[in-house]
């Protein structure tokens, strides 16, 4: 067999397709950038599908927010007077009953606050389940390139 004689037996092996002969090269990069190609797809998607559900954490969060602001407002100005008034007549102290009302309306917004605040946390923005991804892909690929 000449020198060149072996490449070419190989490759025309390869090409009628005789599972005994490895690929060529051009074909493992062909193959590792059609593979790395779609998986870089993959991890958009996954990637675009983690943050839309984020954003509808948001949402919900900034909806809370109003809610809490909702009831702080509507409970100081309704309460206040009327309760406030009405607690005033039954203790006989006006101060006492203001002191009544404020505590019911104070609760009532660190409830909300804590909810929007647990909403906005930034590690409920994070893309969890896409850097898990990610990672896992990466050591595939570096097992693959080291062994």
């Amino acid at each position: 067999m000449r020198p060149g004689e072996r490449g070419d037996a190989r490759e025309e092996a390869f090409r009628a397709g005789d599972a005994r002969t490895a690929p060529g090269v051009h074909q493992l990069i062909a193959d590792a950038l059609r593979e790395a190609s779609t998986l870089a797809g993959k991890e958009f998607e996954l990637f675009r599908k983690e943050m839309s559900h984020n954003a509808k954490l948001l949402v919900s969060g900034i909806v809370a927010l109003v809610v809490a602001a909702v009831f702080a407002i509507g409970t100081l100005i309704l309460l206040t007077t009327a309760l406030v008034d009405w607690i005033a007549i039954q203790v006989d102290s006006r101060v006492l009953a203001s002191l009544m009302v404020a505590g019911v309306t104070l609760v009532l917004m660190i409830i909300f606050l804590l909810i929007a605040r647990s909403r906005f946390s930034a590690a409920s923005l994070e893309p969890r389940r896409t850097i898990k991804s990610i990672e896992r892909d990466s050591e595939i690929v570096s097992q693959r390139m080291n062994g």
